[in-house]
């Protein structure tokens, strides 16, 4: 769990400046998503490939 920790601070530290690019609904979006537990973040992600994908242009797997 330490070792967790640990490595948690180094990874935010190294992308804060990526964080910074970000918009205030961008970064919020990523707060929200963090909240939820790890189905409800696999159906979001399907979510969002689905409706991101153009009806007209066929479906690539």
């Amino acid at each position: 769990m330490l070792d967790r920790t640990k490595t948690e601070l180094v990874s935010v530290e190294t992308n804060e400046f990526e964080w910074l690019d970000l918009s205030e609904i961008e970064r919020r979006l990523i707060r929200l998503f963090r909240l939820l537990n790890e189905p409800e973040q696999l159906q979001l992600k399907r979510m969002s490939k689905v409706l991101a994908t153009n009806p007209k242009e066929p479906a690539i797997s």
